[in-house]
């Protein structure tokens, strides 16, 4: 496995590497990491690292197809309706997937934008 669909696996999975003081981090739900994919990490360390470095860890690009599929959707105006979310309803189940995806590309509380993609998607497949 490339460093860059090991990423899209951990993301899947809502966890989150970073780059702190030169070193690998990992944030996400207790559990997520299996002693499979810490050997991976471990083994794919240095190209995980270059690829964090270079700014690609939270685009776009590594969300896993389930949402990239539902952004798609959203982009194409095929979710324009209400949407009943654990947080409560949203009036466009588009519009909230779409500023997700936003933050979440631009770095911005990627855990709480992925959460929040998640819940549209089980919405829309329902």
């Amino acid at each position: 496995m490339v460093a860059r669909d090991l990423l899209r696996e951990l993301e899947g999975r809502g966890v989150r590497l970073a780059v702190q003081d030169g070193r690998l981090v990992a944030r996400g739900p207790q559990g997520a990491v299996t002693p499979e994919l810490a050997a991976q990490i471990g083994a794919q360390k240095d190209a995980l690292l270059r690829e964090l470095q270079a700014g690609t860890g939270g685009s776009l690009a590594l969300l896993p197809e389930a949402l990239v599929r539902l952004v798609r959707a959203a982009a194409s105006n095929h979710l324009n309706r209400s949407g009943f979310l654990p947080d409560g309803i949203v009036p466009n189940l588009g519009e909230y997937v779409l500023a997700c995806a936003s933050l979440y590309a631009c770095g911005f509380e990627p855990e709480r934008q992925l959460a929040g993609l998640w819940a549209a998607r089980r919405v829309w497949g329902a």
